[in-house]
């Protein structure tokens, strides 16, 4: 199965970049993305958030497990083991999100804690997204809030679950099985904040996501971050349309 794969990162308009990226790979039909995003006002958030990208390929590589979402569950509850033992500094605990994304043949499996996000397009159209673990995203549930008002700018960033902390993470689980073209993107808060995620697809038409796509996109949420413009992360994978069957209707 051909797939493709992208990554970029920028440090946005921050002194300090704490988001954590990467890409993994076991054999031909089996891929792992993750996206982490250390959170900011508490220190050592760089250190939570790639404990989390080093967990994942450790574990991955050395999966021998027949059970994808066993596998996501435990890099999440290893990350959060392990950056607990960061705590050096009173009752400050160190703590990111994530979000994980593991491809396994025509099977996709993903997992999420906080308020990094996948989005899953068909077609160039959205049809999965991850739901934040924040106070906004409860208050929009309950129908308490909108989520382009004013108000909701003041809770955005307030995460009722993370990595890191008192509380076991209890990461969202999702699966999915694939069809030829499925595109998935993987990011930061500091991206969906700043880029209409419906144009992803058409941007990556015209910029592929093996090329320079993750640039062009972390170029236009800088831009329409502007001065505040948070730390960027994103990680993209498509699975590539045969171009053999294709070039039978359409040469080229």
């Amino acid at each position: 199965m051909p797939w493709k794969f992208g990554q970029a990162l920028n440090i946005g308009k921050r002194n300090e970049q704490q988001d954590r990226i990467g890409i993994f790979h076991n054999g031909n039909n089996k891929h792992l993305l993750v996206v982490a995003d250390g959170m900011g006002g508490i220190p050592d958030g760089d250190k939570a958030a790639q404990i989390v990208v080093d967990t994942a390929e450790i574990s991955f590589k050395q999966n021998k497990s027949n059970d994808p979402e066993s596998l996501l569950e435990e890099i999440c509850l290893q990350s959060h083991e392990e950056i607990n033992r960061l705590k050096t500094n009173g009752d400050v605990t160190p703590g990111t999100t994530c979000v994980l994304l593991y491809i396994k043949g025509r099977q996709a499996y993903w997992a999420h804690v906080g308020d990094s996000r996948l989005y899953h397009y068909r077609q160039d159209r959205l049809i999965n997204q991850t739901l934040d673990h924040s106070l906004l995203q409860i208050m929009i549930a309950q129908g308490l809030i909108e989520g382009n008002s004013k108000e909701a700018n003041f809770i955005q960033n307030k995460l009722v679950k993370r990595l890191g902390g008192l509380k076991e993470p209890e990461p969202d689980l999702h699966a999915c099985t694939l069809e030829k073209g499925d595109l998935f993107l993987l990011c930061s808060d500091g991206f969906w904040q700043s880029v209409e995620t419906d144009s992803v697809p058409e941007i990556l038409r015209q910029h592929p996501l093996d090329q320079d796509g993750p640039e062009w996109l972390v170029d236009i949420a800088l831009r329409n971050g502007g001065q505040n413009c948070d730390n960027i992360g994103v990680t993209l994978a498509q699975w590539e349309q045969d171009k053999s069957i294709l070039s039978q209707f359409w040469p080229f």
